[in-house]
C-alpha cells in the first residue's frame, strides 16, 4: 500500500476480540478490516455531509411559498386520528 500511514488507535477489547475474530475467520488482516471499515465510514459521513450542505443551500435560496408553517403542520398532526382529522396543510 503506497503512501500508506501507520496510525495508533486505542480500541476497547470487544472491538479487539471481534476484529480478531474477523480476521481469523475471513483470512484478511486486521489492518485490511481496520482500513475498510474507515473507508466506509468515511464515504458514509462524507455522503451525509454533503446531503446536509446542499439540503441547506436549497432551504436558503427557497422561497416562503415552498414552506408550510410549523404550527399547521403540528395542528394537522395532532387532528390524526381523531373525529375532526384536518386535511394536509398546502
Amino acid at each position: 500500500m503506497s503512501g500508506a500511514l501507520t496510525l495508533s488507535v486505542r480500541i476497547s477489547d470487544d472491538l479487539k476480540d471481534g476484529l480478531s475474530r474477523l480476521a481469523e475467520s475471513t483470512g484478511r488482516t486486521k489492518s485490511f478490516l481496520a482500513n475498510e471499515a474507515l473507508r466506509q465510514y468515511l464515504e458514509q459521513e462524507a455522503w451525509q455531509v454533503q446531503t446536509i450542505q446542499e439540503t441547506v443551500q436549497e432551504v436558503e435560496t427557497a422561497s416562503e411559498d415552498d414552506f408550510i408553517e410549523h404550527e399547521k403542520v403540528d395542528s394537522w398532526l395532532a387532528s390524526w386520528g381523531s373525529e375532526d382529522e384536518m386535511e394536509p396543510p398546502r
